[in-house]
């Protein structure tokens, strides 16, 4: 059972309202270039909107570390802290495999998103595998992301960092 997200302020509702009104290019390129040290809820309102393209879905499943949780057969064996990110893969694995998201046409490719392999699990034991369907490329067109940062177009990002202050 996940952990309930507590209310947004106002700099977490500034970009949810954003990425409400996103398109589907501009999720993506947030999904791919946001930070996600400040913790997954952000992600979480993305995923938890159908109308999200599912080539996003996937970048996320392979960003939040789906091969390092690949080591735990269960909700069980993780740490508490570790727990809600295991259950949001598995939500993500099962929304995917029902077609729970949109497509946009956006392409991933978990084997080399910008020459990064995300499928590559350096050895590490596997408990409980990725599936396979989770390994395939999304065909589509790729997302240019320039004019961003953090995943955010540039206007956006200012007035966001200026509420988070």
């Amino acid at each position: 059972m996940s952990t309930p997200t507590p209310e947004p302020d106002a700099a977490e509702q500034f970009l949810r309202d954003f990425l409400q009104s996103a398109t589907p290019q501009q999720r993506h390129t947030f999904v791919r270039r946001t930070s996600y040290d400040s913790g997954d809820a952000t992600i979480r309102f993305v995923l938890d909107d159908p109308t999200t393209d599912r080539a996003t879905a996937l970048a996320a499943y392979w960003i939040l570390g789906a091969c390092y949780y690949s080591r735990y057969a269960s909700a069980d064996e993780t740490t508490d802290d570790e727990r809600p990110t295991w259950e949001l893969l598995r939500t993500i694995e099962e929304r995917y495999a029902a077609g729970f998201w949109a497509d946009h046409g956006i392409a991933f490719d978990p084997t080399d998103d910008d020459e990064i392999d995300w499928t590559d699990d350096y050895g590490a034991p596997v408990a409980r595998p990725v599936p396979d369907a989770m390994r395939r490329a999304v065909p589509g067109q790729p997302v240019d992301d320039g004019d961003t940062e953090d995943g955010l177009p540039l206007d956006v990002h200012l007035r966001w960092t200026a509420l988070a202050g």
